[in-house]
Parts: structure tokens; sequence; C-alpha cells
């Protein structure tokens, strides 16, 4: 599985350690700096719970520090806080109950039943959460790795045509 891209601001830093060219580096730097939206006015929405709240105000304040969240953002970054909240509380309730469940009933003659080892039901949505987590993280552009795709993508269409593609038009 390939890893994820990286801005080209942060490989710079890093001491460019995948030896791309330094041409590359700096036109996807640019690339980068021409994605920058508003900033200004991140505040969670009002229909978040508490828990997604405090989630928000954190994320957006390490995202801002970074100069990747802008306004744009809000809403994917408000659906993950909201999915965190949920995955948050249905843990918690695993955790009380535990992973396996030990359910009750009555038998053929009316005698009490103790049903071992069932998984308990809140996992499933557990994952669900959890899955809509990343994706709002990865396919929405909430991750460095996401913007710097986009980068990326800018870079390469602008990069200097080589002469087959200048004499064939890439046909």
């Amino acid at each position: 599985m390939p890893r994820p891209a990286k801005s080209a601001a942060l490989q710079l830093i890093q001491g460019n350690p995948n030896k791309k060219n330094t041409k590359e580096l700096a036109a996807r730097a640019k690339h980068e700096k021409k994605l920058k939206m508003r900033s200004e006015n991140i505040k969670p929405p009002t229909w978040l719970d508490k828990v997604a709240k405090k989630e928000f105000k954190r994320i957006a304040a390490l995202l801002s520090e970074v100069e990747i969240m802008t306004e744009a953002d809000i809403s994917m970054l408000a659906a993950y806080c909201n999915a965190y909240s949920q995955y948050i509380s249905i843990t918690k309730i695993i955790e009380e109950d535990g992973i396996m469940i030990h359910t009750e009933g009555q038998g053929e003659n009316g005698e009490p039943v103790k049903l071992i080892g069932e998984e308990h039901p809140l996992l499933k949505r557990q994952k669900n959460f959890y899955d809509q987590m990343k994706s709002a993280a990865n396919d929405f552009g909430l991750t460095p790795s996401a913007r710097a795709k986009l980068a990326i993508t800018k870079t390469q269409e602008e990069r200097e045509k080589t002469a087959a593609e200048k004499e064939f038009n890439n046909v």
C-alpha cells in the first residue's frame, strides 16, 4: 500500500528524505499555498453535543496552527466530531457491559436460561462510527496527506512537458 502524501513544506523541513527534485517541491509548495482558504471564523456548529464541540475546538486549533483548517472544513470536521462523540459514548457502554454480553431468558419449560457469549450489539455501531471518522479525516481533506495529494496533482499538471509530449501532445 502506498504511503500517504506529505505536504511539500513538511518534506523540505524534514530534509527532503525522499530525495525529490527541489524544484518540484517548491512548485508543490506554491500550489499548496494557492489552495489556502479563509480561516478567520472557525467555530463549532451549535448542533454538536458537548463532547463533539470540545473535540472540534481541539482539532481546529491543531489544524489552524499548521494552517490546514479553513472555513470550508467546518462541516466535515463537525461530521468527524459528531462521529467521534458517538464512538466515545458507545465505547463507554461497551466497557461497562463488556464485549461479550450474557442474556437471560426462559426455556421451553419456563425455567430461567442464561445464554453466554453473545457479541455486544453495539460493536457494529462502534465500527461504523470509526469508519465515518476515518472517512472524514481522509476523504474530505482533513489530513495533511489529503491536501498534499491536491498539491501533487497540480504540480504534475504544470510540470514541463517532455519532448515526446510536446511533439505528440499526449496522444
